[in-house]
């Protein structure tokens, strides 16, 4: 019998999606549930299930396609036509890329599994692992797998050393050393490898190109008003530096981001209309009963925003904790859908590269996002009136203007200020 599977919606009622890469082809076979794409919606690229078994017989649409919910993908046991004998939508499993479609046997591995493939043959790796490794010239079936089900993550492409050349060594030599003799096998010098570079027209993919989406919506569609500020930082950094060893001994990497985010979700209590939503069509604003921070995370696939959900209620060291997890899952393609839904504010932190004050463009469904910029040692007037070396916080708070006016804009970033400058106030929002 004929069937027919149709795109699903995989997440937040999309409405299309890109196929970044088939995992099938044409004369393959297929279970239920094996993977047989990559899907780029507005959030994540994930893998889809096939909900149906059996031979592959038509695939509708090429890769990098941009694909309407409903609309056909692929063709089961049938004659090529792309005709069906049950006409009604399907659907389908649908699960975060890195976490599926690879065969599991009872036993685990003992070590990590270099060349583990799907059993259509296809390289168990995230889109921004395999271009990682396309640019840096790295062989992905070379690479030993450490991700679940054998799948190859940043890490492993980052960890991974080409094995030195099979030919014979040119020459043998014993160095000396004053705590042992090792014998040294010298091989021939590898030739430079060229830098790469970039030219000609290049279609948007993957991640990039759900990005330029949601910011060229984003932009056109919400004023946005951008207050900039410093604040003087010398307290807190005393306070992280009281801190950081005790939390390191306990396995958190605390950093001034977790006192951000802290202080951030007291600002959106006690001002709810930077925590809130503006919905046009309806006239209303949607204020939100809890403070869920989106941190945005750099990956070499483009910029991901998982959220750290009910910030009001959790500590610095474990939102600290929780921010280092979710940095880890998106940087290793673990990063699971529900992991980037449902935030309330946004904050872009550029202060890791050395950046200052900037515009951070506020994200769909929220009214504010904070750019948190670099501490720097600048002159500053202190408390008795004298000139003094401070330590500068750059802060760029960028607010939707239909719902926050400036004068309130510039009161939260005072208060924000206020916390930053002393984190002991912090404590009374714990």
């Amino acid at each position: 019998m004929t069937e027919i599977f149709k795109m699903p919606d995989i997440g937040e009622g999309m409405a299309e999606g890109d196929i970044t890469s088939w995992l099938i082809k044409v004369g393959d076979i297929v279970a239920v549930d094996d993977a047989v794409a990559e899907v780029q919606n507005d959030k994540l690229v994930q893998e889809i299930l096939s909900p149906y078994a059996g031979k592959v017989t038509k695939l509708f649409v090429d890769a990098e396609t941009t694909v309407a919910v409903g609309d056909p993908l692929i063709e089961f046991d049938g004659d090529g036509t792309g005709n069906s004998n049950d006409g009604a939508p399907t659907s389908a499993s649908v699960e975060p890329a890195l976490e599926t479609a690879a065969p599991v046997t009872n036993e685990a591995p003992a070590a990590p599994i270099a060349n583990l493939v799907a059993a259509n043959g296809h390289i168990l790796a995230m889109p921004s692992v395999r271009h990682y490794a396309f640019t840096h010239d790295i062989d992905l079936s070379q690479v030993p797998a450490t991700g679940r089900h054998g799948h190859i993550t940043m890490t492993d492409v980052t960890n991974f050393t080409v094995a030195p050349a099979t030919s014979a060594p040119v020459a043998d030599a014993v160095v000396t050393t004053p705590e042992s003799v090792v014998v040294q096998t010298s091989t021939p010098t590898p030739a430079p490898v060229a830098p790469e570079t970039k030219a000609g027209r290049q279609p948007l993919t993957g991640v990039r190109k759900a990005i330029a989406k949601a910011m060229t919506v984003q932009n056109a569609t919400i004023p946005t008003v951008t207050n900039f500020d410093s604040v003087e930082v010398s307290k807190l950094v005393a306070h992280r530096n009281q801190f950081k060893e005790a939390a390191k001994a306990n396995g958190v990497k605390l950093t001034y981001l977790a006192y951000a985010v802290k202080a951030l979700a007291a600002v959106a209590k006690k001002y709810p209309e930077l925590n809130a939503s503006i919905d046009m069509e309806n006239n209303e604003v949607i204020y939100h009963d809890t403070v869920n921070v989106g941190v945005a995370v750099n990956a070499p696939a483009g910029l991901y925003v998982p959220v750290v959900a009910h910030v009001e209620s959790k500590s610095i060291t474990a939102i600290a904790t929780e921010i280092a997890d979710l940095a880890t899952a998106v940087r290793e393609g673990t990063l699971k859908p529900a992991q980037m839904q449902g935030a309330t504010i946004t904050i872009s932190n550029l202060g890791s590269a050395r950046g200052t004050w900037f515009t951070p463009i506020i994200n769909g469904h929220e009214s504010a996002i904070l750019g948190l910029g670099s501490i720097l040692k600048e002159p500053i007037v202190d408390e008795n009136g004298e000139l003094a070396v401070g330590q500068n916080m750059k802060l760029s708070l960028s607010y939707d203007h239909r719902l926050i006016d400036g004068m309130l804009g510039q009161e939260s970033l005072n208060y924000l200020k206020q916390l930053l400058a002393d984190p002991s106030f912090m404590l009374m929002e714990v």
